[in-house]
């Protein structure tokens, strides 16, 4: 009996909704920054590998919207880490801090040589100063890339993120998103099940969906899912 083929990547991922991340609750202090406590996630593959990554720069990442706790004031930190970055590249996250009562300053970097940036290029009150408004950018001196993962670190006793908005598509394969849901255990799926070497990037997805970061999403029809068509059992069934 032979065993059941995986599709290809770049056939499954066009056909399955993008996996969304809710805020994590950074326990292992990833940014190492005691003063947050909280992180969301957002990654960007290109799918076709005819098609460069992000294709031209810079370009706007995301936009997000922060709601300040009652009782909050001074200043909180906005810090920006890699998951993942193009091999041959050196990521810069630029750190940002948000002043809760007054206006928060930002600094557009100099990009070099085979650098990867991401900053935040705006930083504004709402109308009634009760929210921040975010405004992430990516920048590079090559458009032709193979994607970049990012966490955003924050502190959620000052600020609660309400709201993530105009989200780069582009080769999204990691969506930010503020509503929490139940995170999928693949380890207990995967028990007894077959399937083949898994590509970088399905790898960079498994990481993610196994350590409860994202939910995976599969595809109930075709029994695909992010981490490759691992729905048979043992036996080929």
């Amino acid at each position: 009996m032979s065993w059941p083929q995986n599709p290809d990547w770049a056939s499954i991922l066009p056909k399955l909704p993008v996996a969304a991340s809710p805020p994590n609750v950074d326990t292992d202090n990833l940014d190492n920054d005691p003063n947050t406590n909280s992180y969301l996630l957002g990654a960007w593959i290109p799918v076709d590998l005819l098609v460069s990554w992000p294709g031209s720069v810079p370009i706007n990442l995301m936009t997000l919207t922060f709601e300040f706790k009652d009782g909050a004031t001074g200043t909180t930190p906005l810090n920006i880490r890699a998951t993942s970055n193009s091999e041959g590249y050196t990521f810069y996250g630029h750190n940002h801090t948000v002043d809760i009562s007054g206006t928060s300053n930002v600094t557009t970097p100099t990009i070099g040589t085979s650098e990867q940036h991401v900053y935040v290029l705006s930083s504004v009150k709402s109308s009634k100063g009760t929210k921040e408004i975010v405004t992430l950018r990516y920048d590079s001196d090559d458009p032709t890339t193979t994607g970049i993962g990012l966490s955003i670190h924050y502190d959620d006793t000052k600020m609660a993120l309400t709201e993530v908005s105009n989200v780069f598509q582009p080769g999204l394969i990691v969506e930010p998103d503020v509503q929490q849901g139940n995170q999928v255990n693949l380890r207990q799926q995967l028990k007894g099940r077959v399937y083949r070497m898994m590509t970088p990037e399905e790898i960079t997805l498994f990481d993610y969906v196994e350590n409860g970061y994202i939910q995976d999403n599969p595809n109930l029809t075709t029994r695909d899912s992010y981490v490759g068509n691992y729905q048979f059992n043992a036996d080929g069934n």
